[in-house]
């Protein structure tokens, strides 16, 4: 009768092949209480689940300061790629107005000198340079016909 107690009092502990538990028998008592299963208690004694529990929260905090590193190592070259990244401009819509004036203003521009600054004065190009003046917010920064450069300089001295 007493190698009937023993027996009925052992349990076979699974054991745990990542932690190089082998299965072994152990007492009844030494098994948690887990409700979900039939007999009511675990597959691993308490000592075996105990460090395979442990083994397996270390091993997600292993992964979750690897995908933090990760992470900030992403965030980092992303934020390097954006400051390297400019930002793309829409080209402004050109008013059809504003066009014909710079066309205008390119044909005078082309002209020979004498020519160039006779025509300028005249009121259809004066009215180009303000519709385009107006166009950049107030003025351009070089008015066809005040523009001179060295060498028209030099041979206007001559």
């Amino acid at each position: 009768m007493t190698t009937m107690n023993t027996t009925a009092e052992l349990r076979r502990c699974k054991g745990s092949k990542m932690l190089d538990i082998g299965p072994h028998e152990a007492r009844v008592a030494d098994f948690p209480v887990q409700p979900s299963r039939k007999d009511g208690l675990g597959v691993m004694c308490k000592t075996h689940w105990t460090a395979y529990t442990r083994a397996l929260r270390q091993a997600a905090k292993g992964r979750k300061s690897t995908e933090t590193e990760g992470e900030a190592l992403a965030g980092a070259a992303d934020a390097a790629n954006a400051r390297e990244a400019k930002p793309t401009r829409k080209a402004p819509k050109v008013d059809p107005k504003v066009a014909e004036a710079e066309a205008l203003i390119a044909e005078v521009d082309a002209l020979p000198g004498p020519e160039a600054v006779k025509r300028n004065g005249d009121p259809d190009v004066q009215a180009a340079l303000e519709t385009v003046a107006a166009a950049n917010g107030g003025g351009r920064e070089t008015v066809v016909g005040d523009a001179i450069d060295s060498a028209s300089e030099e041979a206007d001295a001559a």
